[in-house]
């Protein structure tokens, strides 16, 4: 394998070559998207946490747990009254992933370490996942 020039060159190298952390990465990625849309969501519909909690039935503490990144107890029927109380649409889809397109700020290997391990990547300045085009 040639030496990578860029650092998404050397991340697409190594999730290539590791497809658990491959698997890993793409999970931490979707479960940051979610957490970013919900809370996108609440706000464009000017709730508070106490305020989306009381329509969709349950407390404070639980939507602002489903608001951080590491949350994983998402149900479609949550993620459906979220979606009701905000005036959004949920779009549940299976998309094929062809590979990470764009990670900006520090090394691969941080951003990789920081998802592995369950945290928040520190050095993520942004990312969009790009998938194959229907012909």
């Amino acid at each position: 394998m040639n030496k990578p020039k860029t650092l998404m060159e050397k991340i697409r190298q190594d999730l290539a070559a590791d497809p658990e952390l491959n698997e890993l990465f793409q999970k931490e990625l979707a479960e940051l998207k979610l957490a970013e849309q919900i809370q996108a969501a609440r706000q464009s519909a000017k709730l508070s946490q106490a305020g989306l909690a009381e329509r969709i039935g349950t407390k404070q503490t639980g939507v602002a747990r489903m608001e951080r990144a590491d949350y994983t107890g998402y149900t479609v029927t949550t993620l459906a009254k979220i979606a009701a109380a905000t005036g959004s649409r949920l779009d549940v889809r299976l998309v094929p992933i062809r590979v990470v397109d764009t990670v900006t700020g520090g090394s691969g290997r941080e951003v990789l370490r920081d998802l592995v391990a369950g945290r928040r990547p520190t050095k993520l300045v942004g990312y969009r996942i790009a998938t194959k085009k229907k012909k």
